[in-house]
């Protein structure tokens, strides 16, 4: 009798941190923001569509004063995901007013170090999100995704989050 092969993981196995939390960013974290607003957009760069949708919806340099910037801003939330007070992860988000003179609140970034995945700080980052912006008096929460990316897609799906557009894209030049 030949042994059976194992069954292939299909989702890496949730690990329990000892601390995970999602919290509002200060001057002193501003570094540590464009670190990993900088890894953010690395990894959006390598996926397809991601390199317009960082020429339409991205920071500019210096990312330093666009954070100093944002930071105070009441319209706007910027949040560092921790695991054991590490910071592992970014979140920002701001109201927009919709033409029914409602608001919602659009996340610009949401990002977790590969590292870090899979043990909940995107679900605190995105639970600070929808508390801030139920508190702000949103409607709604929306998320870009770009296509291919059937893991955040999945996570998002699993949070209550339907999709309610597709940009198509024709480069010209």
């Amino acid at each position: 009798m030949t042994a059976q092969p194992p069954e292939p993981v299909l989702h890496a196995p949730r690990r329990e941190a000892s601390h995970l939390n999602a919290r509002v960013c200060t001057e002193s974290d501003v570094n540590t923001l464009v670190e990993l607003y900088r890894a953010f957009r690395d990894a959006l760069v390598s996926e397809r569509g991601g390199s317009v949708h960082l020429l339409k919806e991205g920071f500019a340099e210096p990312l330093e004063e666009h954070f100093a910037a944002i930071i105070d801003d009441l319209e706007q939330l910027v949040l560092l995901g921790t695991l054991d007070a590490v910071p592992v992860g970014l979140a920002i988000a701001r109201l927009a007013e919709m033409p029914d003179s409602s608001t919602v609140a659009s996340v610009e970034a949401l990002y977790v170090d590969p590292a870090a995945r899979e043990v909940g700080v995107g679900e605190k980052l995105l639970e600070a999100i929808i508390d801030w912006a139920t508190r702000r008096g949103a409607t709604g929460v929306d998320v870009h995704v770009l296509p291919g990316m059937r893991a955040p897609k999945s996570f998002l799906e699993g949070s209550g989050f339907v999709a309610r557009l597709l940009v198509m894209h024709r480069k010209l030049i």
